[in-house]
């Protein structure tokens, strides 16, 4: 009978296989993003099959993992992927009302199916790579690379009043995806992620125990999957301090992480 250390490493290890199989997919993207604008018919993005063997490839989109409703679609669902060969996927708005003073957020999920083995005791995994689909309104207030000076920020005390949170406000029509935070100079620990429009979000801060005045530096993903300059601010303790922008960071570019 198996014992429960026994159990536990098996699990542990099959979950590390997953996640070296994740991050060698053969099936690579040719960007992190895809921007559908209101007056574009579509947009598109190209794939190839960087490895050694063929792929069924099989493509879908969603509004969050579950929610698979949409008014997109992305063409073709399904297909096979030589190695080496190149395909164009197709992102299309087919119908149904969106927010007219703002971008949505969508997501695009291409995963590759290796073709079954010959041989016998041999596992296959179905590798997925997901990555943002903004479908963007014409005539939105502002331009998507000003954005994220606009963004306002606060210390305030984090979840059921324990520690410290930093409030990241986006009074902006477009999505902010942040990079990372730097506390007073230092990098963060909390995990960053998207702001949507015209709302805020709440980070844990792991740097200190409670609220306080902090300077706060940030870089977020533009629409290249590039990061943008740094932008600086001294944030109070519950009033919303205005970022500024500081002068660009000789070689900092970087491309953002698939599903990012």
């Amino acid at each position: 009978m198996l014992n429960k250390r026994t159990i536990t490493s098996a699990i542990l290890g099959s979950v590390l296989l997953m996640s070296a199989l994740a991050a060698n997919a053969s099936v690579m993207l040719g960007g992190t993003r895809v921007v559908l604008n209101e007056k574009d018919r579509q947009a598109s993005i190209p794939l190839k099959n960087t490895g050694a063997s063929p792929y069924v490839v099989q493509t879908w989109i969603d509004a969050g993992e579950g929610k698979n409703k949409v008014p997109l679609l992305v063409t073709p669902p399904l297909s096979r992927l030589d190695p080496g060969a190149e395909n164009i996927l197709r992102i299309v708005r087919i119908s149904g009302d969106l927010p007219s003073d703002r971008e949505t957020v969508f997501w695009l999920n291409v995963k590759e199916i290796p073709e079954k083995s010959d041989q016998v005791n041999v596992l296959q995994v179905a590798v997925r790579t997901r990555i943002k689909i903004f479908y963007r309104p014409a005539g939105l207030t502002g331009k998507p690379d000003e954005a994220r000076s606009l963004v306002t920020l606060a210390v305030v005390p984090g979840q059921d009043g324990k520690g410290a949170a930093l409030r990241v406000s986006n009074p902006s029509a477009y999505n902010l995806t942040f990079t990372g935070f730097k506390i007073n100079g230092n990098k963060e620990q909390t995990k960053a992620s998207m702001v949507l429009p015209f709302s805020s979000s709440d980070f844990p801060l792991t740097s200190i125990s409670t609220p306080q005045a902090l300077d706060v530096s940030y870089t977020t993903i533009n629409d290249y999957g590039g990061e943008t300059p740094e932008v600086v601010a001294k944030v109070a303790v519950g009033a919303a301090s205005a970022a500024q922008p500081a002068a660009p960071v000789a070689g900092a570019a970087s491309v953002e992480p698939a599903g990012k």
